[in-house]
């Protein structure tokens, strides 16, 4: 069987050969991101016990992730551990170095015969992992913590903590036709031809909703809860600071961190951007929606 998928403007392409794909209520939040088009990474599927490769160097482990990346026969090899005691491996990928092609490897999904395999399961923490690595290494963009959103047709990012209030404003936009939640959780800022943009991911946040959408970037808003709805300018550097803590970097990539900053201090420079303070009412999305009027009458 084949499968693609377009997150955030990258293509990846997973393939099975006498397996096929679970059927499962998670499904669900791929199904917008079901496209075809130009393949950057190609993934091929095993429903097999693990090979017994040899890890040579350890590039990055941190247990509590339970993940690790480490290079393997010149490749990149990413090993993904159950989360039950004693944590045994469940997942194995060897990826070439230039994230064009892979194989993974991962136990079938039940019992059942032919087995199936779940893309769920495949792509959460595997999936979030490749594209941010992409991303940075191929210099096209970065993954925030942060809501997006698609006010007729402007694209609007809520950088934010845990907290901040991402999914309690996400919950107020669904109230509006003319508005599309791209992800309260993880949203790809890219740059394109014409400039900047966000994406939806399919990997939401409590308000789970979620949409393949590339927009065009408007605005950035820097959320935090207050008595009454108001934006607040402040400086490049200290909303550079609050950017930067919510950015999902591929650490064990050495380039990651000097390309975010480029990248970083170019959409801020470029991207209308202030703090948000905002009310759990619905006055708070028709006071945004004043604000970017003007937008969206010259539209």
């Amino acid at each position: 069987m084949r499968l693609q998928l377009a997150i955030g403007g990258i293509g990846i392409e997973l393939t099975s050969e006498g397996a096929g794909l679970a059927d499962e209520p998670a499904l669900q939040l791929y199904q917008s991101f079901l496209a075809n088009g130009p393949v950057d990474l190609a993934l091929r599927i095993h429903c097999d016990p693990l090979p017994p490769v040899v890890a040579e160097e350890v590039l990055f482990h941190r247990p509590e992730n339970l993940w690790r990346l480490c290079r393997a026969d010149g490749r990149y090899l990413f090993e993904i551990f159950d989360p039950r005691p004693p944590h045994p491996s469940m997942q194995m990928a060897l990826v070439d170095r230039d994230l064009r092609a892979g194989a993974v490897y991962l136990k079938p999904h039940s019992s059942s015969q032919p087995p199936t395999w779940s893309l769920p399961r495949l792509m959460c923490p595997l999936g979030q992992i490749l594209v941010i690595h992409h991303l940075a290494q191929r210099r096209q963009g970065l993954m925030v913590h942060a809501l997006g959103i698609d006010d007729r047709g402007q694209g609007l990012l809520f950088v934010g903590k845990s907290g901040a209030g991402k999914s309690t404003l996400a919950n107020l936009y669904k109230a509006h036709s003319d508005a599309t939640v791209l992800s309260d959780e993880r949203v790809i800022v890219g740059r394109g031809k014409e400039g900047f943009f966000i994406a939806g991911t399919p990997w939401p946040g409590s308000a789970f909703e979620i949409s393949a959408k590339l927009v065009p970037l408007c605005r950035i808003f820097f959320l935090e809860h207050a008595s009454n709805n108001v934006l607040v300018s402040d400086r490049l550097t200290n909303l550079l600071g609050l950017f930067f803590q919510q950015l999902f970097l591929p650490s064990w990539y050495k380039e990651s961190v000097s390309f975010a900053l480029e990248f970083a201090e170019e959409l801020l420079a470029s991207t209308r951007a202030s703090r948000l303070g905002f009310v759990n009412t619905p006055e708070a999305v028709a006071f945004l929606q004043r604000e970017i009027s003007d937008v969206i009458a010259r539209h």
